[in-house]
């Protein structure tokens, strides 16, 4: 019997059946498409449109289908949110523009600077490690003014740490072609910015600091440490600072006072947390950086900028190992 006229009957026949199930009352079964192939053997499968869509399964592997299903959630939360763009927050402290509002020159000088040009033979020739850098414009004003052998610039927000390999490599391409300053690895090739958070996941990876650093700088950072961390994590901060010194080296800190924490404490929930729970206050830093627990055996007072803003009048110590 011919193929061709045999599939046309059978669809006739289902076509009557089909009509008679109808006129009965009942439900026709699911349509089905019948498909010869080249060996003449009848392939028979449901019309997709006849399945719920619900029932028809993604071939394809879990991985897949996790990302499949996350890019449809971004894409929906994309479409959710609002069309103003939401304020930043620094979290961390990590002003983009932190230099341009602290200087009082629309030309850089940090008064800061003037502090430390009575130790500026504390400086030459050591090693200095600056925590919470920023763009690094301090780090290589430092660097530059007090000749100093290497100085490390660290931040926890990656841009930050970018915007400042930015500002050293124009100070580098600024220099004459056969400049000795590379050879002699002298300023600005005695600098370097890395990006990383001070604060370590557990107390047990300071078992394996190494002493590093004559200079350590700690300039207006303790109360984003504290909001972050908490007071764990801010005398954790300090540990790791005596312990990246060396024998004879020295902790620079500028501290903010307490009541300069009120403000940011709405910023995130875990600040917010962190600030209640607040039991070291910074009246407390000097006698704790002293103790057995941590181990400066003497500090003095360096000076206190004379900023035209009373928030950054912030009496800066050293701590000496």
């Amino acid at each position: 019997m011919d193929l061709s006229f045999a599939q046309t009957h059978i669809e006739a026949e289902i076509h009557k059946r089909d009509e008679h199930l109808k006129e009965s009352g009942e439900e026709p079964p699911a349509k089905k498409q019948r498909i010869g192939n080249k060996n003449s053997a009848e392939i028979t499968k449901v019309v997709k449109e006849d399945i719920p869509s619900g029932s028809v399964q993604q071939r394809c592997s879990p991985r897949k289908r996790l990302d499949v299903s996350t890019s449809n959630e971004s894409l929906q939360q994309k479409s959710a949110s609002p069309s103003k763009k939401c304020k930043q927050k620094f979290i961390y402290g990590n002003y983009t523009k932190y230099y341009g509002y602290r200087n009082m020159d629309k030309v850089f000088h940090d008064v800061r600077l003037d502090v430390f040009d009575a130790y500026s033979d504390l400086f030459a020739g050591k090693s200095v490690l600056d925590i919470g850098c920023n763009t690094g414009i301090l780090t290589i004003e430092v660097a530059k003014r007090f000749k100093v052998k290497s100085i490390i610039g660290l931040d926890i927000d990656r841009h930050l740490i970018d915007q400042a390999f930015k500002v050293l490599n124009r100070q580098k391409k600024s220099l004459p072609f056969d400049n000795e300053s590379k050879r002699l690895e002298i300023f600005p090739f005695n600098i370097n910015f890395v990006h990383g958070n001070y604060v370590l996941k557990d107390d047990v990876l300071l078992e394996i600091e190494k002493p590093q650093f004559e200079i350590v700088l700690c300039l207006s950072l303790t109360k984003w440490i504290h909001l972050n961390f908490g007071d764990k994590g801010l005398k954790q901060a300090f540990r790791r600072m005596f312990l990246q010194l060396k024998p004879q080296g020295v902790l620079i800190l500028e501290a903010q006072c307490f009541n300069n924490y009120a403000k940011r404490k709405r910023i995130t929930d875990t600040i917010y947390h962190n600030y209640r729970a607040i039991e070291f206050f910074p009246q407390d830093f000097h006698t704790y950086l002293l103790s057995a627990e941590v181990g400066f055996k003497n500090c003095e007072l360096m000076g206190v900028p004379d900023h035209c803003k009373a928030g950054f009048q912030r009496p800066i110590y050293i701590f000496y190992k």
